[in-house]
């Protein structure tokens, strides 16, 4: 071998080393960049939980359960305090998230009506309801504050042989079950409650 093409071979050898650690290096940065991204998203989803808003609800009905009130109450945490506002949308959920979900037999009630209809004891009266009475307009609230909302009994649904006594009757112990969707600063958060309804004597 001479002289020019051991100095080839080790150039190229040089080369090789070269590349190989380019590789490596860049591998690493992207390894790198990685973790790091993964620890911002993991950083990110801990302060999303963090921030999950606890609200405090009551329910409490006129002695004829005629009419009842919802009162919701904005408690925490404490990290909201640095938000000017939360925009809460608070809505009513079925007793089941399967109804409607069952086979279709020609001429029944359609699933898109089943799902439609409140299956259970309270439905919004307040202004600003949907025209079922499952959703309320958004309102603003900050920790600390509360707001309400005017409730009314349910009905059965229009293809329904019960009766409204019957109606009452099956669902007279149920609680409410809310469904509160929160947003703030571009995060959202939405927080299942069951809230029991007690009966007062007197308003």
């Amino acid at each position: 071998m001479t002289t020019t093409d051991t100095i080839a071979a080790l150039a190229l050898v040089v080369a090789i080393v070269a590349t190989v650690a380019a590789v490596g290096s860049w591998k690493a940065a992207r390894n790198s960049n990685e973790a790091a991204e993964t620890l911002s998203r993991i950083e990110r989803q801990r302060l999303h939980t963090d921030l999950t808003p606890d609200f405090r609800c009551t329910i409490v009905a006129n002695e004829a359960c005629s009419t009842a009130m919802l009162r919701v109450r904005l408690e925490g945490p404490q990290g909201m305090l640095s938000h000017d506002a939360v925009e809460i949308t608070v809505s009513i959920r079925n007793d089941s998230p399967h109804r409607g979900s069952g086979p279709q037999l020609a001429g029944s009630v359609t699933p898109e009506a089943v799902r439609g209809h409140i299956w259970g004891p309270w439905k919004f009266s307040a202004d600003g309801r949907d025209e079922t009475g499952r959703t309320v307009a958004a309102r603003q609230l900050t920790v600390g504050e509360w707001t309400r909302y005017a409730l009314t009994p349910t009905t059965p649904p229009p293809w329904s042989t019960s009766g409204m006594d019957d109606w009452r009757r099956d669902h007279a112990n149920e609680p409410v079950r809310l469904s509160i969707t929160a947003r703030s600063n571009g995060s959202e958060w939405t927080v299942p409650l069951e809230v029991p309804v007690t009966a007062e004597s007197a308003w």
